[in-house]
């Protein structure tokens, strides 16, 4: 029940400053006289700061005390996907909506991958095992080609 409360205040924390962010946009502006709101003086990067560290709390010794108590592959699951979350939120801070993505879905495949490796490592079904073979390859193949298309451009 612990590892539950701390899972649900490790959400809490990750949500809270967005839904805060989102008080201070331009459809919940309350102010008068042309005042700019405090995420105007911020640069993307600022803004994301306190959420982004919130984020790395949240997947410290919380979360490692939490992982403990889960079989082996189920942790290697976990792994992953919080792996894959500081880098996405890191990517989705770019200006370029579609650079944005194309940096956000790299990590994204990658803990498809890393999740992959798991079931090759700790499953036994054949089919299940199968799919996570394509999937390796798919994702790495789309990760490659997301390198390229980023490189191109000068990321």
């Amino acid at each position: 029940m612990q590892c539950k409360t701390r899972t649900m205040l490790a959400l809490v924390l990750v949500f809270a400053p967005a839904v805060a962010f989102a008080q201070n946009d331009a459809h919940h502006d309350n102010r008068s006289g042309g005042e700019q709101p405090p995420s105007a003086t911020l640069s993307v990067p600022q803004q994301c700061a306190p959420m982004m560290e919130m984020m790395d709390v949240m997947m410290g010794d919380h979360m490692s005390a939490c992982l403990a108590s889960l079989p082996q592959a189920s942790q290697a699951y976990m792994r992953a996907m919080m792996g894959m979350h500081a880098p996405m939120m890191e990517a989705m801070q770019s200006t370029d909506p579609d650079v944005a993505f194309v940096k956000g879905m790299i990590p994204h495949h990658q803990a498809a991958i890393d999740m992959a490796r798991a079931v090759l490592e700790l499953g036994s079904d054949q089919q299940t095992r199968a799919w996570a073979q394509q999937t390796i390859t798919a994702q790495q193949t789309e990760i490659d080609d997301m390198r390229q298309w980023l490189r191109q451009r000068g990321e």
